[in-house]
């Protein structure tokens, strides 16, 4: 899959990602907040002045216990305390920080600093406040300090979990993300009940000591810049493989929910295989993928990625053909039509992977000649009832109940309006006849996950014919059991041919791989064989 590559491109200024930008900024404010009113409210000292030494009452309702250092249960809540002890993380956050700057990573390395300077300033906060801590045998403990509020085991196992569950999401795998965002909060929760168990921190002091870790940790992420330390974070942890190797993607972002999300993933495994960082070029309402095709070429790339629906598909195939250009399928539609018939994974991060390690095969397009232009399709193309279909399924439903919707819309067009048409395959004598829907597939899966042509294989130089011309709906109702019990069609002619001209007596619309394209009195359809380069699964 080896192309010579140009290095004029550059990647199309892309959509901002679907989150909120300021999200860790005000997540800083809002517990910093929350410490300053909490300490106000539960903690005497000289922030309340006029307070009296008493513990708070949130604290009545779990009291702590009285637990004995030679106890099974106290050795063991000291060891983790003193495994966890806020120096120790202070020391390994200082040293993430060195090797984040050494490694270029400059973004992580302020954030981290930021993090670390979160545990001297417990220190100076529960100094000056001066809250002892409930009173216990363990305070002569290595783990144990004067003051009690904020709890610095809490803040500093806060600021080291937060960060821990932050990196997590630059995994690309659920699983990874799932288990570091599990043992983050498992840490905090289990210092949490050591504290408490050993006597040396009341809920007051815990709840306190979770508010400022929480609060410097998000300060951390915001000053240094969540994305770029994601990104950067990916990029270290990655194959270091030098390659001349790059793909582009050409994406739909209407399709994703999080789109920093699939650029993660893309880089974890672009980089894995040793390629270089991905051209990334953004799909619009008016351009839905040609001109990103023309632009992936132009830069020379070794592999286009198309993330989106049949639409997107369509276009960028389009432009693809006759190339020998390779494309890959990133299935994000509602559809997914050409991936379903290749048995191309519609999980994403499968779908990654198969584009950059598995094997390409030629299938054919379809070229269309109708009244006001020229188009390809490489999935199906159709006149009369299924393009009122397409046009009448409503987008909002599809988002919902997803190929349901095609139900629903069949049934609104239950009754159909029929047409005379004459049919013309290869070099035969023309034929006419009355129908209501003339349904062309290179593929024999379509809408719905129908397999109406049994027969057909993106492979075969062949497109496939299906001409129904029923006088009655229950018809159609015995077509679907057909189509579902897998019998003969009966009362649907099926053909094949290279070249398909279909002229009607009036304008009918038609739509191209599930798209609508207006209305048409002619036609034409014609094989073009191998001219698109797909990578299918080995």
């Amino acid at each position: 899959m080896s192309r010579p590559r140009s290095d004029t491109a550059t990647s199309s200024p892309s959509r901002a990602p679907l989150r909120l930008k300021y999200v860790e900024a005000i997540l800083c404010i809002g517990f910093a907040l929350a410490f300053i009113i909490w300490t106000y409210l539960s903690a005497p000292g000289p922030l309340t002045p006029s307070a009296t030494q008493h513990s708070p009452a949130i604290d009545a309702l779990l009291p702590t216990p009285d637990t004995q250092p030679r106890s099974a249960a106290g050795q063991l809540a000291e060891a983790f305390a003193t495994f966890t002890h806020p120096l120790l993380i202070l020391a390994i956050i200082a040293a993430w920080v060195v090797y984040a700057y050494s490694a270029r990573m400059r973004r992580l390395s302020v954030s981290l600093t930021i993090a670390a300077a979160g545990i001297p300033v417990q220190f100076v906060i529960a100094l000056y406040l001066a809250h002892p801590d409930p009173g216990s045998a363990f305070s002569d403990s290595i783990a144990a300090f004067t003051y009690s509020y904020p709890n610095a085991h809490i803040t500093a196992m806060t600021l080291a979990s937060w960060v821990l569950v932050t990196l997590a999401r630059a995994h690309h795998r659920s699983t990874m993300v799932a288990a570091g965002t599990v043992l983050g909060y498992a840490a905090v929760a289990v210092t949490a009940v050591s504290q408490w168990y050993m006597g040396l921190a009341a809920l007051s002091d815990l709840i306190g000591g979770f508010l400022l870790g929480a609060a410097f940790a998000n300060l951390a992420l915001w000053a240094g810049g969540i994305d770029a330390i994601l990104t950067s974070w990916v990029n270290r942890r990655l194959s270091r493989t030098s390659s001349e190797k790059r793909a582009a993607v050409i994406y739909n972002p209407t399709k994703f929910d999080d789109l920093s999300l699939l650029r993660r993933r893309v880089a974890t495994e672009v980089h894995a295989a040793g390629w270089r960082s991905a051209i990334w070029l953004e799909t619009t309402p008016d351009d839905p993928g040609r001109s990103m095709a023309h632009r992936a070429l132009e830069a020379g790339v070794d592999l286009v990625m198309v993330a989106g629906g049949d639409g997107t598909v369509r276009a960028v195939s389009s432009q693809l053909a006759g190339t020998e250009m390779p494309m890959a399928l990133i299935p994000a539609g509602t559809g997914n039509l050409l991936a379903r018939n290749l048995s191309i994974p519609l999980d994403t991060d499968a779908a990654i992977r198969l584009a950059l390690h598995g094997r390409l095969t030629a299938i054919d397009m379809v070229t269309c000649t109708f009244d006001d232009g020229k188009e390809r399709f490489v999935v199906m193309a159709g006149m009369g009832l299924d393009a009122q279909i397409m046009e009448s399924t409503d987008s909002g439903l599809k988002k919902v109940i997803r190929s349901g919707a095609y139900a629903v819309a069949a049934v609104q067009n239950a009754v159909p309006d029929p047409f005379t048409a004459t049919i013309t395959l290869d070099d035969e004598p023309p034929e006419q006849r009355q129908m209501v829907m003339a349904l062309m597939g290179n593929v024999g899966t379509i809408t719905g996950g129908m397999t109406l042509f049994p027969d057909a294989t993106p492979t075969d130089g062949m497109v496939d014919l299906l001409l129904a011309s029923p006088g009655k709906v229950v018809d159609w109702a015995r077509l679907g059991a057909q189509i579902l019990t897998g019998q003969e069609m009966e009362g649907f002619t099926l053909t094949r041919a290279r070249k398909v001209l279909i002229e009607v007596d009036r304008p009918v619309p038609f739509e191209l791989d599930g798209d609508t394209a207006g209305s048409t009195r002619t036609l034409r359809a014609e094989v073009e064989e191998g001219a698109l380069h797909v990578v299918v699964p080995q």
